[in-house]
């Protein structure tokens, strides 16, 4: 099984445009352009929450909530339905659904390749940091990790 490629990378930066950009080390970039849930972590006495953004309307009261710079992405995986899963390390979590119509999210990495949520859920992923041979395995293990 192949580990998303982003797992243990930091988020560089966080920003808005054409969706919601996270800049992470190691020349990665992931695009999220659907509504996602945001879970946030529990602190002090308030308890864990989850949050709905759309990240084509980002209200001033949900910018704060996306300050994620800094944070370690611990786990990267997707569902056989396109269905994107992220875990941060300060406790913050990221679920991405398909849509019918449209790209939900991209992923791209100049060292391994681009892997993407297209409409109705179907996964695209192209890797050039494996032999053309395991292609098979790669689609397999990004579909399958969790």
């Amino acid at each position: 099984m192949h580990t998303q490629w982003i797992e243990h990378c930091t988020v560089q930066r966080v920003s808005l445009r054409e969706g919601l950009v996270l800049d992470l080390d190691d020349y990665n970039e992931l695009v999220i352009t659907r509504p996602m849930r945001l879970t946030l972590p529990p602190v002090g006495p308030y308890p864990e929450e989850q949050v709905l953004i759309d990240p084509d309307n980002v209200t001033a009261r949900e910018r704060p909530l996306l300050d994620l710079a800094g944070a370690v992405c611990t786990r990267a995986w997707c569902d056989d339905d396109g269905t994107l899963h992220l875990g941060f390390s300060r406790g913050h979590r990221i679920d991405v659904d398909p849509d019918e119509r449209e790209t939900s999210w991209e992923l791209y990495g100049k060292r391994h390749g681009y892997m993407a949520c297209l409409p109705r859920g179907r996964v695209r992923v192209v890797r050039h940091d494996v032999p053309e041979d395991d292609d098979a395995n790669i689609v397999n293990s990004a579909t399958h990790h969790r």
